[in-house]
């Protein structure tokens, strides 16, 4: 065994919450653990391999050179008071090469984080290659997770899933029983890991996952109700395996909090206007009552994903509590930036007069209108006009390219004020920075819509020309919701509207949006993208999420080919 007991345990990082407290190992370490920290599998200890004990199984997220987040919770029936945790990573399945060894102090499992554990094990790693850890608590090892650190200098390819909007309570999980089988390292998911509700309104007959949430009401009210869901979610064996295999690297988007959720900057509180809280008469709109909310969410959100984020215990508000932008970078290849577009946010322009207003309304031009924060928004076009790296990938919540009804151009109507169309000052400010400082390979992945989308980025939507690269910026490619409702369920709930149907509402969005390439409202699923030097390659694939049959087949929707060079999308057959 090439591991001393020098290296069991060091400063090796934290619990997302507060600091984690290690130790090396101590002379009153059960000799039982003793031997796991060396390496070994000691004898009389069981794999969890039910969840009685890692009830959630375990996860891995945000990966640098030399470390990875690993996430894992305790079942509170079997928590014991005073008994540590022990993690081991290895270099093989079979854990002959361990690597990494740590014991967690007991009094770092609690309650007080809903007995969920982050360990960042930063610094301990090799860049660019693939890792295999387990947890011990007690005499019941977890089962065994796969995680993946990033390449350091010259990479020629890289292949990832992307996913996003998977309400549990509408749909089954059988797309991550076939991401879980993908031959990937990491899973980049875009937001919209939960949703608020107990039950998702308005698709009632679609229900396969009820939920009761403790305070009793249809959304999320406090901290408990949003622990109830990420367990209830967490506790789905396909999105178990699929964490268990692959390291996710994931942003949050408006249904970690509510719907449609902003800052009110009038009032410095969270904005959400379709929640009892602003809504009903029995909360008032209280405004301390929406930053608890947004409080709530955030450490929900920090107890129950894996990511590295930067986290103020002693800060009040909700901006200086919680830092959850970051970027990530994929050798020479790619760098990626993660943004955050709920916390920041200032409120959807053009909702509040009537109809007619409405229609005539261009608060969505204004300079005021930020999705960002001027902070964020600077790091952001910072980060893609000095990025070294081949690619430049921008991880987005919501659709940035025009959607609109339109007549030669010229804009009647926009589709969705909370996607970009309602902040089109500060969209324009970031593409033409990139514009103008010649970033090249640009590429925006974007979730939210429940839609596939594959769209050119434009300076200036009003120019129909797709041939004018001096108006071109880049491509950016929406992938499918993985179980979320999207427009067919919308329009006609479990009825099958249609080929007719969904070839003129694919036919009429590119006809209104010439930037558009395709436009498919009617599948769930996924979609991997790989990136070699000089090419991308996007595949969306379409999975039922009507029937509990993980092995449902696996269809290719469509493949795209895009090349920089001539900044060129064609479909592949």
């Amino acid at each position: 065994m090439s591991i001393s007991r020098r290296t069991f345990v060091q400063a090796l990082g934290l619990t997302l919450l507060t600091p984690f407290a290690v130790r090396t190992l101590a002379s009153n370490t059960s000799p039982v653990y003793a031997d796991f920290l060396l390496g070994a599998t000691p004898q009389g200890l069981t794999v969890d391999e039910q969840g009685q004990v890692f009830d959630l199984s375990v996860a891995s997220g945000d990966p640098s050179e030399t470390g990875v987040i690993l996430w894992t919770h305790i079942n509170p029936a079997s928590y014991v008071q005073g008994q540590s945790l022990f993690v081991q990573v290895a270099s093989d399945d079979a854990f002959n090469q361990v690597v990494f060894s740590a014991e967690v102090l007991a009094e770092n499992i609690s309650a007080e984080r809903d007995y969920t554990i982050n360990m960042d094990i930063e610094g301990h790693l090799s860049a660019g290659n693939r890792y295999y850890y387990r947890f011990v608590y007690g005499d019941v090892i977890s089962r065994t997770g796969r995680c993946f650190t990033l390449a350091n200098g010259e990479l020629d390819n890289i292949k990832m899933a992307v996913v996003t909007c998977q309400d549990y309570t509408t749909g089954f999980y059988n797309a991550y029983n076939h991401i879980a089988n993908e031959d990937i390292q990491f899973v980049i998911h875009l937001g919209d890991f939960i949703y608020e509700y107990a039950k998702y309104e308005g698709f009632e007959s679609q229900i396969v996952h009820p939920m009761n949430l403790p305070s009793g009401e249809n959304v999320a009210m406090d901290l408990a109700d949003y622990r109830y869901i990420y367990k209830e979610y967490r506790k789905d064996p396909n999105l178990q395996r699929a964490m268990e295999n692959h390291t996710f690297i994931i942003t949050w988007d408006d249904h970690e909090t509510a719907d449609n959720a902003y800052w009110d900057y009038d009032r410095d509180t969270l904005g959400v206007p379709h929640h009892p809280y602003t809504t009903d008469d029995r909360f008032g709109n209280n405004p301390e009552n929406l930053r608890q909310l947004r409080r709530d969410a955030q450490k929900a959100w920090i107890e129950y994903v894996p990511a590295r984020v930067q986290v103020n215990e002693s800060a009040s508000h909700a901006f200086e509590y919680l830092s959850l932008y970051r970027s990530f970078k994929f050798g020479d290849l790619l760098d990626l930036y993660m943004t955050d577009s709920r916390t920041y946010r200032t409120k959807e322009p053009c909702k509040d007069g009537s109809a007619w207003q409405n229609f005539w309304c261009t608060d969505y031009e204004k300079s005021s209108q930020t999705m960002l924060g001027h902070e964020q928004r600077d790091w952001l076009i910072n980060g893609l006009t000095t990025s070294n790296a081949k690619w430049k990938v921008w991880g987005n919540q919501t659709l940035l390219a025009q959607l609109a009804g339109t007549v030669a151009g010229i804009e009647l109507v926009y589709a969705n004020y909370d996607a970009w169309d309602g902040y089109q000052w500060e969209r324009e400010k970031i593409m033409t920075a990139v514009k103008d400082n010649n970033v090249s390979n640009f590429v925006v992945l974007t979730g939210d819509l429940h839609t596939s989308i594959t769209s050119y980025l434009k300076v200036d939507y009003g120019n129909i020309n797709n041939w004018d690269y001096s108006n071109l910026v880049g491509v950016e490619l929406m992938t499918p919701a993985i179980s979320s409702p999207n427009l067919q369920d919308t329009v006609n709930q479990n009825i099958d509207v249609g080929s007719v149907f969904k070839a003129m509402l694919n036919g009429g969005v590119q006809v209104n949006n010439p930037h558009i390439k395709d436009f498919n409202s009617a599948i769930h699923g996924y979609a991997l993208l790989e990136f070699n030097k000089n090419e991308l390659f996007w595949t969306v694939y379409n999975i039922d999420k009507k029937t509990d049959n993980p092995d449902t087949t696996k269809k290719v929707y469509k493949k795209f080919h895009y090349e920089p060079v001539d900044m060129w999308l064609t479909e592949q057959s």
